[in-house]
């Protein structure tokens, strides 16, 4: 099988979801749910690039891990203090990512990708770190360049907000220029590259042994 630089980059998620197993016992719970993101995302790379060589399709996996993803993550913020502890929104968001999913599933029959719940999802991950990302330039006083949540906010809001971008031009044929088509193919592994990057050295510099705390809404 011929590997390729799509490949390569595409499971550069090797390398935080590697750090992340190597510190795993050492980072505070607070990051539990972001590290279990990585390795899901890196077990749907590995089914996908097996399934793709092999001539078979990836839809069924990858929208089974867009549910995990969008749970995780959204867990992930609730940790970070996004939330208010005795307010219903975590749950109540929980439950319409579910039905969000289940709706586009049933459309979809499952045949192709839930490309409306992706871009809904990514459009929300990107904002929750907007938020988060906005609380932390007023609050943190330390070097935010070695604040782990920051890096990851970073990170999020590049990927994400991307991730809405090209979904918008492949579902609106925006893409018909074969040239934009390309463009978009090329862009799309970089930005996962620079994103796993800023995932590593969130992941060395996580906090251990240490209570993570956040400022509460």
């Amino acid at each position: 099988m011929e590997i390729t630089s799509y490949d390569i980059l595409i499971f550069s998620i090797t390398v935080p979801a590697v750090i992340g197993l190597v510190r795993f016992s050492k980072i505070n719970q607070a990051y539990y749910p972001f590290i279990f993101s990585i390795w899901t995302g890196f077990f749907n790379e590995l089914i996908s690039f097996i399934l793709l060589k092999l001539g078979h399709h990836n839809v069924i996996n990858f929208n089974i891990y867009l549910l995990l993803e969008s749970w995780l993550i959204t867990w992930q913020f609730n940790l970070w203090g996004l939330f208010k502890k005795r307010s219903k929104t975590f749950p109540i968001l929980m439950g319409v990512i579910i039905v969000a999913w289940c709706i586009n599933s049933i459309f979809t029959k499952m045949k192709t990708f839930n490309s409306h719940f992706l871009i809904g999802y990514s459009f929300m991950i990107s904002m929750m770190s907007i938020i988060i990302f906005n609380r932390l330039i007023v609050t943190e006083r330390k070097n935010l360049l070695r604040n782990s949540v920051f890096l990851i906010c970073v990170a999020f809001v590049l990927f994400y907000t991307f991730n809405v971008l090209s979904e918008i031009f492949w579902m609106y044929s925006i893409t018909e220029n074969g040239d934009l088509a390309s463009n978009l193919n090329k862009i799309i592994p970089i930005s996962n590259l620079i994103s796993y990057i800023l995932y590593s050295f969130a992941i060395l510099w996580m906090p251990s042994k240490q209570k993570f705390t956040l400022p509460s809404s």
